[in-house]
């Protein structure tokens, strides 16, 4: 027998494998460009967010769908942010090259 030869089959070749330490760390890297759509408007949100909205517990997460996804950490803070989307909405109308629609969202996300 050779010690090429895998009886049991155990995992072999460990050190040659890819970059990423599990799959689900491989799964997101490979979807990541996938179920992100690029957009000006949604990049320059990160720079100027804490600006516009100071305190506000919600961050812009993805663009999808012509929708812009705000990430919160928890259940409350979804509640607590819900009633503000009417004016997050409003003060994101009126800035330089706005979409004609905005679409707001919320997802929670714990990190």
């Amino acid at each position: 027998m050779t010690e090429d030869t895998n009886l049991y089959g155990r995992a072999t070749g460990l050190e040659e494998r890819g970059r990423y330490r599990s799959f689900s760390g491989a799964l997101d890297a490979a979807l990541k460009d996938l179920t992100t759509e690029k957009n000006d408007f949604f990049d320059s949100l990160a720079d100027r967010w804490s600006g516009l909205f100071p305190g506000l517990q919600a961050k812009p997460g993805r663009y999808e769908g012509g929708r812009i996804v705000l990430y919160v950490r928890s259940a409350p803070a979804l509640f607590s942010v819900r009633p503000k989307l009417r004016t997050v909405k409003a003060k994101l109308a009126e800035l330089p090259g706005a979409p004609a629609k905005i679409d707001l969202r919320l997802e929670i996300h714990s990190s």
